[in-house]
């Protein structure tokens, strides 16, 4: 869970710029997970089988999580192409998505500097024009109450822009939700004065 706000592309996106000649073709792609950023790469693979480079950046998590980061400068000088995008998308910050830009060389060289700056113009490029969604750092909580008051904590729930990750029905509902953390003091307090003290509240990390 992100303790950061960053953005995710709600939509595949494209750019394209020139540079002495050389076309970079910037392709901004949604994905969940390491599959679907694959996927996304083999697809712009066969859009261009002539291009000189396929560079890439991915964070297939949110930004604070290393885990989700990789890119590849695909046979150009190392650190030019794939560190640069990704050095984008971290600064935006941004999360879930892969981005690829594809290179037709166009015969003259752009040495190192030049590289760095058309592999992140092409990135910021597509980034300008892409789709985005806000995405806030959420608390996470679990709860347990009664049927009679599990309507209610929902429709709070809703209010406050939450959701429900899981339910258990059982003698008592047993539920875990989550919601954005500039709510939870006010959806806390809410509970209490519902539940009179009788609503189970346990926050998660």
């Amino acid at each position: 869970m992100s303790k950061l706000t960053y953005w995710r592309p709600v939509a595949p996106a494209e750019a394209e710029i020139e540079v002495k000649n050389s076309r970079f073709i910037a392709y901004l792609e949604p994905v969940e997970n390491l599959q679907q950023a694959d996927q996304a790469k083999a697809k712009i693979r066969e859009l261009h089988p002539n291009a000189r480079h396929h560079c890439w950046a991915q964070l297939v998590s949110a930004p604070d999580d290393v885990h989700g980061a990789g890119a590849s400068d695909d046979g150009e000088p190392g650190g030019t192409a794939g560190r640069p995008m990704l050095a984008v998308l971290t600064g935006k910050p941004a999360g879930y998505l892969m981005v690829m830009v594809v290179r037709y060389f166009g015969g003259v060289k752009l040495g190192t500097g030049g590289l760095v700056r058309a592999y992140s113009g092409a990135v910021r490029a597509v980034c300008d024009v892409a789709q985005w969604q806000q995405c806030l750092p959420m608390a996470k909580f679990q709860l347990v109450l009664s049927y009679s008051q599990h309507q209610s904590a929902l429709h709070l729930l809703n209010q406050l822009k939450g959701d429900v990750c899981t339910s258990d029905f059982t003698e008592l509902v047993q539920l875990s939700v989550q919601l954005p953390q500039t709510e939870e003091v006010e959806f806390t307090r809410q509970l209490e004065e519902m539940g009179a003290g009788s609503i189970q509240i346990k926050r998660l990390d």
